[in-house]
């Protein structure tokens, strides 16, 4: 699910005030920066969207995590390394989200740990948000361009359909008061955001493609977060394979991790329907080395041909 958690970072990235003073629940904030999580020190993990703000006065660090599904590992314990970083490093307050943007995802997440003995206390505290209990409609009436993309993923009305909903809150992005290249990315990562939760046809058929295709976020940002996070999930990939260690199922791993990534890549790029022709070829291939150079090929193919035309080779 890539390219659902790359469509809300680059919102995150791109419109971090007015995200962070929703999120947060504050008004007022000012953003000092962004920080850099691809640096070495952030190797144990990279965090979605961290940026260092100030809130009435005082300097704080405000984590937002985007997760699609369900975390394999516990959000917590995910959390408590991260944070535990974050405040040696900064020696300031962190405040962190977790946004849960499938329907089904983070239902189980209290947000928080705790234990406790005689002598030892330990407790991590985090704001859960999950999009399929929001008031949509509530949402809508802000007017803030920098939410309505996550819109269709929220509840809509009671009296509305789903359908009607997904409309409602296209037509709303689409005449959004912001300039063009900006309404431009806001739809087409609203088109990104609502396969979640609708079928993607009427998705397609609600947005025009030459919106898509015109969006800066497609024809810059999408590539090279995709490239990034396509790295990083060959990675664990192959760690939790060496993790096992069974040496056919590094092997396996590696090869369904390759393919997986190299679809995802693709479909953010050209058409889904044409690209879902080319899985059986790439299933047909037993050599993961070379699908991982596929998919260093298909972030870099300028078309799709390009690309079928070095799959065939």
């Amino acid at each position: 699910m890539a390219q659902y958690d790359i469509s809300a970072k680059y919102l995150l990235l791109e419109h971090p005030k007015a995200l962070i003073e929703y999120f947060l629940g504050r008004q007022n904030v000012e953003i000092i920066e962004h920080l850099n999580t691809d640096q070495p020190t952030f190797r144990t993990h990279r965090g979605d969207s961290t940026t260092r703000v100030r809130i009435d006065g005082e300097e704080a660090i405000v984590h937002l995590e985007v997760q699609s599904g369900n975390s394999p590992k516990p959000m917590w314990a995910r959390l408590s390394a991260y944070n535990g970083f974050l405040i040696s490093e900064f020696q300031k307050p962190v405040y962190c989200i977790v946004l849960y943007l499938g329907a089904s995802a983070g239902r189980n997440d209290l947000g928080y740990y705790a234990y406790e003995t005689a002598e030892f206390r330990y407790l991590i505290q985090y704001k859960v948000v999950r999009l399929a209990e929001v008031d949509g409609q509530s949402v809508l009436e802000t007017q803030t361009p920098a939410l309505l993309p996550f819109t269709p993923l929220m509840k809509p009305p009671a009296d509305v359909s789903a359908e009607q909903w997904l409309r409602k809150c296209v037509t709303a992005t689409e005449t959004a008061p912001v300039e063009k290249a900006v309404r431009d990315d806001l739809v087409a990562t609203l088109g990104i955001l609502s396969v979640l939760a609708y079928d993607k046809d009427l998705v397609n058929e609600l947005i025009k493609e030459e919106i898509v295709q015109e969006s800066t976020f497609f024809q810059d940002h999408l590539e090279r977060a995709t490239k990034r996070l396509t790295q990083e999930a060959l990675e664990q990939g192959i760690e939790q394979g060496i993790e096992q260690g069974i040496e056919q199922g590094i092997e396996q791993e590696r090869r369904e991790g390759a393919i997986r990534h190299i679809l995802v890549v693709l479909k953010t790029k050209f058409s889904p329907d044409i690209v879902n022709a080319l899985a059986p070829a790439l299933r047909d291939i037993s050599d993961a080395q070379r699908l991982e150079q596929l998919l260093l090929t298909a972030v870099e193919a300028e078309s799709l041909e390009a690309f079928a035309q070095a799959l065939h080779e």
